[in-house]
């Protein structure tokens, strides 16, 4: 491994990045309330990254940029660079389906072990799924191996969580370090000394878990603000752990509702965020724990970039939020051969920028590049 200098996401992907609310960073292509009006998305939420609904916002999109970029130049096939089978693997096969694209996907998530590539394929498209970053650097072959050049008539699909930035088994704790320590800041102004710094990640830990999914939606937003109104002791950790486990309790949206019964019991700040919450929960906002996520985005910036050259590839990785370089080599190298490159992510809009300032937003905070050594270079 090796350190390839200083770079910001936006020096490969510009402006052209959506994250979870799916209005595009770019502001020249249309909103989403503009695509869902003419595909007729008419139910209020937010398509998620699996839904058929967020496959044909995203070809929208694509079509469009190309359109600005490459005018009658119509796609033909998408590529995609990920590192979760489910989130990602399923949003790229929706795509081709829905786009009637050809298309290959290379989803990574790293460990020591030897070499592991394996494959799916069906009509449309291909996915290969494998244990090393370094990999990547094989993808185009293996998609040319298969029928799918890049080119002008190519879109290049890049994950930017856990995959272009803080790549996952090699580099994604230190995101996750970054949006426990937003949580914990969050709660210590809300609950002051009553906060219990154990006892609150002893909760997150148990809550964080696919048991609980049901129940926390595995919305990070919920999931903070369990964690908030048991650290002011309306409830307790292990009865919300039986309730969830025998589906007493198997929505998030039952638990605000309990809490609303017992608002009289909570202390007055606890009892405003809880009011906000419940608020922006029922009126289908999936962030609605707006203070938790401006503080994400504050620790988040906090862990980029701020390690000097004189620090050693492992002191990067493990305290720093960083590019992942193969993943930077392709997009550029993809662009380079004409490619439409494209970002998707699921964070929330308000991890991304502080709403009530003029601060650099995510993609254009410069961090270092870390990747395998490339010996062709």
């Amino acid at each position: 491994m090796k350190c390839y200098g200083r770079a910001a996401l936006s020096d490969f992907l510009g402006d052209r990045i959506v994250y979870r609310n799916l209005n595009a960073v770019d502001e020249r292509l249309p909103r989403l309330k503009e695509i869902c009006a003419l595909l007729g998305i008419s139910n209020g939420a937010v398509p998620r990254k699996t839904s058929m609904d967020y496959a044909r916002v995203i070809i929208q999109l694509l079509k469009e940029a190309q359109r600005i970029d490459k005018g009658d130049e119509a796609l033909e096939r998408v590529l995609y660079v990920g590192d979760t089978l489910m989130n990602d693997g399923t949003a790229f096969r929706n795509i081709c389906l829905a786009g009637n694209w050809q298309g290959a996907a290379f989803i990574t998530s790293e460990n020591q072990e030897l070499t592991k590539l394996e494959m799916q394929k069906d009509q449309q498209s291909i996915l290969f799924m494998n244990n090393h970053w370094v990999n990547l650097r094989v993808f185009k072959t293996l998609a040319e191996i298969k029928g799918i050049e890049i080119d002008e008539r190519t879109a290049v699909l890049i994950d930017v969580d856990k995959t272009a930035l803080g790549a996952r088994g090699r580099n994604d704790a230190v995101i996750d370090q970054a949006r426990i320590a937003a949580a914990q800041s969050t709660l210590q102004g809300i609950l002051e000394d009553d906060l219990n710094v154990d006892e609150f990640r002893s909760a997150y830990d148990v809550l964080n878990k696919p048991a609980y999914h049901i129940f926390t939606a595995d919305n990070q937003d919920y999931l903070v603000y369990i964690c908030m109104i048991l650290g002011c002791g309306l409830f307790n950790l292990r009865d919300l752990q039986t309730a969830a486990q025998l589906r007493m309790l198997s929505t998030f949206d039952g638990f605000l509702d309990q809490v609303t019964q017992r608002s009289g019991e909570l202390p007055e700040k606890v009892r405003d965020v809880h009011q906000e919450v419940f608020d922006l929960v029922k009126a289908g906002d999936a962030t609605p724990f707006k203070q938790f996520r401006q503080a994400e985005y504050l620790a988040t910036a906090a862990s980029m970039g701020q390690l000097t050259e004189e620090n050693s590839v492992e002191e990067l990785l493990q305290d720093e939020i960083v590019i992942t370089r193969e993943v930077q080599e392709f997009a550029e190298a993809s662009a380079a051969a004409g490619a439409l490159i494209f970002g998707l992510s699921d964070k929330p809009d308000e991890a991304t920028v502080l709403m009530v300032s003029n601060s650099k937003p995510l993609h254009q905070i410069q961090t270092h590049v870390v990747g395998g050594k490339d010996e062709r270079a």
